[in-house]
């Protein structure tokens, strides 16, 4: 099957695939430009893929140049669609290829022997992070998959914010989003398990709190809040960050999931202090800034710049 339309891709566009990265990810070599590049395969009618095309080519292209949307935001250069022939009946996105390099898999950069980044390069990737953010927050286009395998990084140190299968485009004020409209269910934000299905700018800060999390961590692999359901998600929250009362969160008691015989587990913080031996006092206060309760007190991306944590 793979070899069927790897070798129809390379007749009809020129494509040779050199490798595969991850399932339905290649790396591949553009033969008549010799330029290396990426090509993912979606269904052809998926709704992924659909939403993708969507989004790369009529809401987030920059005036000025179709292909490089912006500095922080891998390019989509192509799309390319095989004949009826081909078995699999799927699209292809043909994107820059960031040298399969992601923060999941940040050791790469250093031959493997580095397991810490320093809070200087979290820095770097943070605020390169919160530029493409600001990016599509002014579109109104909310990402809804920002975790670290989607985050890649060149051999330059750019960091290029992918996968747009999950972004949604708020066109209208009264759009919703579920849970399962996310990529990651350990960071979905304690609103949404509680039912509330408002579609914003908070749901990728608070996503953006916990990659910062995890960054800090000595491994990376395991997320800052674990669950296998909602309940149990939202309780590690509250043992961790305390559970929320009325000053700290006004609405909490509205949401329609709110259980008035909820633990009260007091505000802790204890894993949180652990990583200011990494990022400082300013790195941890602008944690806590994101990984707060109540959405309307959550930074936004475009504020998150401004706090004293990127002071350069």
């Amino acid at each position: 099957m793979a070899v069927s339309w790897t070798m129809m891709l390379r007749k009809h566009h020129g494509i040779l695939i050199d490798s595969e990265i991850c399932k339905s990810i290649f790396k591949a070599i553009h033969q008549p430009t010799q330029q290396i590049i990426c090509v993912k395969s979606l269904p052809l009618l998926s709704s992924s893929s659909i939403n993708e095309i969507y989004l790369l080519r009529s809401i987030l292209p920059n005036d000025n140049n179709h292909h490089n949307i912006h500095p922080n935001i891998l390019s989509l250069l192509s799309i390319k669609y095989l004949p009826s022939l081909s078995l699999n009946n799927s699209i292809y996105f043909i994107f820059d290829y960031a040298h399969n390099r992601d923060l999941a898999t940040h050791g790469l950069l250093y031959g493997g022997t580095e397991k810490q980044l320093t809070n200087e390069q979290i820095q770097t990737y943070l605020y390169q992070l919160l530029l493409a953010i600001i990016y599509c927050h002014d579109r109104l286009v909310y990402h809804c998959a920002i975790e670290l395998k989607h985050l890649l990084i060149t051999r330059t140190g750019q960091l290029k914010l992918s996968n747009f299968e999950y972004a949604k485009h708020a066109v209208c004020p009264t759009m919703t989003i579920d849970i399962q409209d996310l990529s990651c269910f350990s960071q979905c934000p304690p609103e949404l398990l509680l039912g509330d299905r408002t579609l914003n700018s908070s749901l990728d800060m608070w996503s953006i709190g916990c990659v910062f999390a995890q960054l800090c961590s000595s491994t990376q692999i395991e997320p800052l809040f674990r669950g296998n359901h909602q309940i149990e998600l939202l309780f590690c929250i509250f043992s961790m960050m305390g559970t929320p009362t009325d000053d700290i969160w006004p609405s909490f008691h509205k949401h329609s999931y709110f259980n008035a015989d909820f633990p009260r587990w007091p505000k802790r913080n204890d894993h949180l202090y652990e990583l200011t031996k990494l990022i400082g006092a300013e790195g941890l206060d602008f944690l806590k800034c994101l990984l707060v309760y109540d959405q309307k007190r959550r930074l936004t991306a475009r504020a998150a710049l401004q706090h004293s944590y990127f002071n350069r």
